[in-house]
C-alpha cells in the first residue's frame, strides 16, 4: 500500500469543511480513532476492505496509547498555557504528534491485509460501530453518512 497517497488522502479529507470537527467530536466522546476511520475510508475507495479490523486495531494500539495520546494531552495541556515558551513548546508537540499520526498510517499500511469490497464504506462503517464504541447504531450510521457527504462522495 502506498503510505504517501494514503497520508495525502488522508490530509486532504481532514481539510475538508466539517470533516475535522465531526472526527474529534468522535474521538473525544467514544475514543475512535481518527486515523484508523480515515484509513477505511481510502480502503473502500480503493474498492477494498480489511480482512480484520481487530487486527489492524491491534497493530496501532501500542503506538496510539503511548505516543499520540499523551502527545495528544501534552497539546491539550498546553492550550491554554499563557506563557510564550510553553506555546512555542505547544507548537513542537503538535507538529510531533502529526508526525506520530502519520507513523500510525504507515502501520496500518504495513499490516493491513485488503480484500475487494463492493461497498466503498463498507471498512468505515465497520470501524465505525456499536461494536467498537459506546454509541446507538443510528449515531453510527449517522456520522458516517455525514462524512460521505461532507467528504464529498456518492451514498452508496
Amino acid at each position: 500500500m502506498d503510505q504517501e497517497e494514503v497520508w495525502a488522502f488522508t490530509v486532504a479529507m481532514y481539510g475538508r469543511d466539517g470533516v475535522a470537527k465531526l472526527c474529534l467530536e468522535l474521538q473525544d466522546r467514544c475514543g475512535l480513532d481518527v486515523n484508523m476511520l480515515l484509513f477505511m475510508f481510502y480502503l473502500g475507495q480503493k474498492g477494498l476492505a480489511p480482512h480484520s479490523v481487530n487486527a489492524l486495531e491491534e497493530a496501532v494500539r501500542d503506538w496510539r496509547d503511548n505516543v499520540i495520546i499523551p502527545l495528544r494531552q501534552t497539546r491539550r495541556f498546553l492550550r491554554d498555557e499563557p506563557r510564550k515558551a510553553a506555546q512555542d513548546l505547544r507548537q513542537k508537540v503538535k507538529a510531533d504528534e502529526l508526525q506520530a499520526e502519520r507513523i500510525e498510517q504507515h502501520i496500518l499500511c504495513d499490516a493491513v491485509k485488503p480484500m475487494p469490497s463492493n461497498d466503498p464504506y463498507a471498512a468505515a462503517r465497520a470501524y465505525l460501530s456499536p461494536n467498537r464504541f459506546d454509541l446507538e447504531q443510528n449515531d453510527c450510521d449517522q456520522a458516517v453518512d455525514r462524512l460521505i457527504t461532507l467528504m464529498g462522495f456518492v451514498a452508496a
